[in-house]
């Protein structure tokens, strides 16, 4: 028998991940005084202080995790396995069975992370979704894929956070896109399937006891073909009840099909022109802030605590909402270029109804327009009574926040160069819509160039309301981003057609970069010797 204050007694969680999207999952464990025993790769992981025993091992390490567990279990009552916003439930999977912890099966888990694995199931259980196929290296893209129709959409069958994820419009492309998408497949192998068009929603939810518990529903905000970048989320939804239930009904079907009998899934769904499809179902609980923030500030629910429990065979306490509140998380962005300095962070936070800024890219570091969800350079996250407000704050936030980058940056320089009208990276404006930017149609810039200053042309807003008003990817308004500059560098502007190369070029990098092409090429333009 144990004696009292034996470590024995303590209940033990193993934690797969100790990074910022792990960390409402080591606060939940020190609620609850559970020991936490925490894997990761990343030696400098940033919740690794959080755990109480850290083990610096690749989460893809299933055999040296499991290694390191069943040592521990001499020592330790470790109860259960857990992940959240990692791409690595079949390790956890993986880890339950050998230690004969609760969870799903391993076969189950890798159903849920294997995107062909999973079509494959989906299919022999008539779950709505779009004709696929595989591809690998060593196969003819062109001949497996003559069954499907344009546009394409390549990724790789076991990743996450859109890596490696681009649509295809035709043929020609295909090959690049699944050379890509290879790179980043552990198994080097990628699934290609007919485009879904159509809104895109991220549902949580938890299996009890059998029994699916929707736990979060969620509006996906998705920018930036031929690439997939989320730049944000609301929750709740705000799409028609009837449109609701029934992607319930096909997301439970989906559950049902892969197996999970207990713990989390988390679904990826498109309400489509050809009815409700499903993008993918993981074996976990959300990332991108949706399970462990999101979700509990809009219903009162501690999700990730929830679904910790029952990784160790534990009921959930509280599933059932308090609160009624609005979540909006939006996401901040970078043109390419080395980061100078980042301003207004603590202005954008103080904002009412702010709840947490999230800074991913900081100063010296290298960032670049995203290609997937994890190039991103931060993120906002406001809570409101209602949607409007929350929206609104979460926005406003983003429109705050400034990423100045450093002078005489070949890949800045590059950027702005581009043709005005290129798909992607997309321009932050549009030009079209104040006919005095014809100028720039055929202007070829050379940012290695010094200008002489001259005034600024501006449109009157008789001439230009719906130029001025649009928004760039960050949720400024030209207008604004325009005002700013002007003082900011104290700028004359003129309402005369004075087109000097200093004003070309001036525009140019404003029209493609927003308020940090303008502020990057004036500063530029007053170093360059």
């Amino acid at each position: 028998m144990l004696k009292k204050g034996n470590k024995m007694n303590q209940t033990a969680i193993m934690i797969l991940g100790a990074g910022i999207m792990q960390l409402p999952a080591f606060e939940a464990a020190k609620k609850n005084n559970w020991y936490t025993i925490a894997a990761d790769g990343n030696p400098e992981a940033p919740c690794r202080s959080r755990a109480d025993q850290f083990l610096n091992i690749d989460l893809k390490d299933r055999v040296g995790l499991v290694e390191a567990a069943e040592e521990l279990m001499t020592t330790r009552n470790i109860q259960g396995v857990f992940t959240c916003g990692t791409d690595f439930s079949a390790s956890v999977a993986w880890i339950a069975e050998k230690l004969n912890l609760p969870g799903i099966p391993y076969q189950t888990a890798l159903d849920c992370t294997d995107k062909y694995r999973m079509r494959m199931k989906f299919k022999e259980q008539n779950i709505p979704i779009p004709a696929f196929c595989e591809l690998s290296a060593e196969l003819d893209p062109h001949k497996e894929t003559k069954h499907l129709l344009y546009p394409l959409v390549v990724k790789p069958v076991d990743n996450m956070g859109g890596r490696g994820v681009i649509t295809v419009d035709t043929p020609e492309n295909l090959e690049k896109a699944l050379s890509e998408a290879i790179k980043f497949s552990r198994t080097n192998r990628a699934i290609v399937e007919e485009f879904m068009d159509g809104p895109e929603f991220s549902i949580d939810s938890l299996v009890v006891d059998g029994e699916l518990v929707i736990c979060g529903f969620a509006d996906r905000h998705i920018y930036y073909p031929p690439c997939f970048i989320e730049m944000g989320h609301t929750l709740p939804s705000n799409i028609e009840k009837s449109e609701e239930e029934e992607i319930y009904r096909v997301f439970k079907n989906a559950v049902k099909a892969l197996n999970i009998t207990t713990g989390a899934a988390k679904g990826d769904i498109k309400l489509t022109s050809r009815g409700v499809m499903i993008g993918e179902i993981a074996a976990r609980l959300s990332g991108g802030y949706m399970s462990g923030w999101t979700f509990p500030y809009a219903s009162g629910v501690s999700l990730v605590e929830e679904g910790m429990r029952l990784s160790m065979g534990l009921k959930p306490v509280n599933l059932k909402a308090t609160e009624s509140n609005t979540s909006s998380e939006r996401a901040f962005i970078s043109i390419p270029g080395r980061i100078q300095d980042i301003h207004y962070l603590e202005e954008a936070h103080a904002l009412d109804y702010v709840k947490d800024i999230f800074l991913i890219s900081d100063k010296g570091d290298r960032v670049q327009f995203p290609l997937n969800n994890v190039m991103k350079c931060g993120n906002v996250i406001a809570v409101g009574p209602d949607r409007a407000s929350a929206v609104n704050a979460s926005a406003k936030a983003v429109s705050m926040i400034r990423i100045s980058l450093e002078s005489g940056d070949a890949e800045t320089q590059e950027f702005l160069s581009m043709p005005l009208e290129t798909q992607f990276p997309p321009s932050a404006y549009l030009r079209e819509s104040w006919k005095e930017l014809e100028n720039l149609k055929a202007f070829k810039p050379d940012f290695s160039m010094q200008y002489k200053e001259s005034p600024i042309p501006v449109p009157q807003k008789a001439q230009g309301l719906d130029f001025l008003s649009q928004k760039d990817w960050n949720c400024l308004s030209l207008e604004e981003a325009l005002e700013e500059i002007i003082k900011t560098k104290n700028l004359t502007k003129t309402s005369e057609p004075l087109w000097t190369l200093y004003a070309l070029h001036f525009w140019y990098a404003f029209i493609r970069g927003g308020i940090q092409g303008g502020l990057w090429y004036i500063n530029q333009n007053n170093e360059v010797h």
